[in-house]
């Protein structure tokens, strides 16, 4: 698969895993336009969307033994938002072997940052199992549902930004 399958592939798995764990509670779903970082909009089942979610996959760990995933945006505009989380996603065919939910606040003070080009590239490292920088984000896939009617119950708002993309 490339690199666009692989990332759908996730989305995907995240939205089969937080149907079942959530028992239903929580409408995940893809922005009919994927733009703005934003691949899956969640929140409780019958009110107003809640969370954007950017979703990084990779279906192998890195020569390291780590999983690696890169965000790239325009210098000066990385989101910071509570309501924005980036969920980091080792796939094994259909089955999530580790996963991260991170809001974007957290991501963007523990990633590595790198500038080129007049893109500003935030670098996740993390590992499967045990201690390292992102552990405390690392969730257990059986808890994606739970862990995001969490974040959705400690979101501030719904941001203006999350209203427009699910009116599209």
């Amino acid at each position: 698969m490339d690199k666009s399958q692989i990332g759908r592939a996730g989305e995907l798995a995240i939205e089969l895993y937080t149907l079942i764990t959530a028992r239903g509670e929580v409408d995940v779903y893809s922005p009919v336009v994927d733009d703005d970082h934003v691949d899956l909009v969640a929140g409780i089942r019958g009110g107003p969307p809640t969370l954007g979610i950017q979703v990084k996959t990779t279906p192998s760990l890195d020569h390291s033994g780590l999983v690696e995933a890169r965000a790239s945006y325009p210098v000066g505009r990385i989101r910071e938002d509570l309501n924005f989380l980036y969920a980091v996603v080792l796939l094994d065919a259909v089955r999530i072997q580790a996963m991260w939910l991170i809001r974007s606040p957290d991501f963007n003070r523990l990633a590595y940052r790198i500038v080129d080009s007049g893109r500003e590239i935030l670098e996740f490292r993390g590992r499967p199992s045990g201690d390292d920088t992102f552990s405390s984000f690392r969730v257990d896939p059986m808890q994606i549902g739970p862990t995001l009617i969490t974040c959705i119950g400690d979101s501030p708002h719904t941001p203006q930004w999350i209203v427009a993309l699910a009116a599209r």
